[in-house]
């Protein structure tokens, strides 16, 4: 018979893992007893953490089950009692918007087959909850702005907006966002997230050629052959033309609007930045950038015009809006890394050195705001979260 002697180090992982499976065991007991009238109750009486700790151990299959009965039995849920209707229809909506937020983060978003109810329904289904409460009020629409914040950490561009084209005379346009513009008219934040996805078919940049003083930096050629018919390549350049020029004027009728103007303008100077506008892109940028009360926006504005600028060959006023885009955000890593490589370009290594080692020594405890740029509002959502729950259980 062979004996194993299990050493210190191992006997502390074991420990480890058999306190870990203790700490699941009734995560998975909850799992198992996922009803609907129970965590939506929970959820209502403000008691969060018990509602929507199970949704993370569900199966996909049992997540899917799940989501079916809550369309089914969530309505019969909030209609008794009538008396607090309105109030239980909109903790069933933010229930099911928290519980398709943590599926969200398991991957679990797009539908898995066709009988997957998935986020979209369920967002959908608490949509037309949420209208059956009379006249639209603020706890609507905060719902509908954390909605479509998840929307946008998904990148579910077609869910917010259909078709994701410049409209014609006989487009028939749909989508989330369009159920938010028929409950809050030209509401100047859904018109915004209707443009955000719009112009998702103009988000991606080209590389770019090393930066040199006093020459534009050109797009890196990639080698990427395109197969088709050039007839149809230049159809869909045209498309793309007209799209982002419909942005474009969406993006400027929004501008001067005091709630979102700061971050149509940034996204105006980042249409005009993927579309090879460079000089463009630096005016609109550095006026939002001076312009912008908040921390993040007058961030990611700077750190676009000095993209802009280094891109034109303007090295210097590249640096001006790093340091700029650092005083706005400390210790950033976009803007840190940005201003350390053109320091290093001149040869000062040991500045470049010394910044990028105090960025690394504070960090942030967030995310770059340059980073999520991309995501719309999903940075906002946790507050959007919060603002919801508040509603909920005033």
């Amino acid at each position: 018979m062979r004996i194993s002697v299990v050493g210190p180090r191992a006997a502390a992982i074991v420990i480890l893992v058999l306190s870990t499976l203790t700490d699941f065991e009734p995560a998975i007991a909850q799992a198992r007893r996922f009803e609907v009238a129970a965590v939506v109750d929970a959820y209502a009486q403000g008691r969060y953490d018990e509602a929507l700790a199970p949704a993370r151990y569900l199966s996909r299959d049992a997540a899917r089950d799940f989501r079916q009965q809550l369309v089914l039995r969530g309505v019969q849920w909030v209609d008794a009692p009538a008396a607090d209707r309105p109030r239980r229809a909109l903790a069933a909506a933010a229930f099911a918007l928290e519980f398709e937020r943590l599926r969200a983060e398991r991957g679990e978003w797009q539908a898995n087959g066709e009988q997957d109810c998935a986020g979209r329904c369920v967002i959908e289904w608490a949509c037309t909850l949420l209208q059956s409460r009379g006249p639209a009020d603020d706890a609507e629409q905060v719902w509908m702005l954390a909605s479509m914040a998840l929307a946008h950490g998904v990148r579910d561009w077609s869910f917010l907006q259909t078709p994701i084209a410049a409209p014609s005379e006989r487009t028939v346009q749909t989508g989330h966002v369009h159920h938010a513009l028929a409950r809050f008219p030209d509401d100047p934040q859904f018109r915004l997230a209707r443009a955000i996805a719009l112009a998702s078919r103009n988000a991606v940049t080209d590389e770019r050629d090393a930066p040199r003083a006093g020459d534009r930096a050109m797009p890196t050629k990639t080698g990427a052959i395109v197969i088709g018919p050039d007839f149809l390549n230049s159809v869909m350049q045209r498309n793309r033309s007209r799209l982002g020029d419909y942005v474009k004027q969406e993006l400027e009728s929004l501008a001067a609007d005091e709630s979102v103007g700061s971050e149509a303008r940034v996204r105006l100077g980042y249409l005009h930045w993927v579309r090879g506008d460079e000089h463009d892109a630096l005016v609109v940028e550095a006026a939002a950038a001076d312009a912008a009360k908040e921390p993040d926006v007058r961030y990611v504005a700077n750190v676009l015009a000095a993209q802009a600028a280094q891109a034109l060959g303007d090295l210097s006023a590249a640096e001006t809006r790093y340091r700029a885009a650092l005083g706005a955000r400390p210790y950033s890593q976009s803007a840190t890394l940005g201003l350390a490589s053109l320091l290093y370009l001149r040869g000062e290594a040991k500045e470049a050195y010394e910044i990028v080692a105090a960025a690394q020594s504070n960090l942030p405890r967030d995310d770059d705001p340059w980073r999520m740029f991309l995501y719309g509002d999903f940075p906002k959502l946790p507050a959007l979260v919060g603002e919801l729950r508040k509603r909920v259980n005033p």
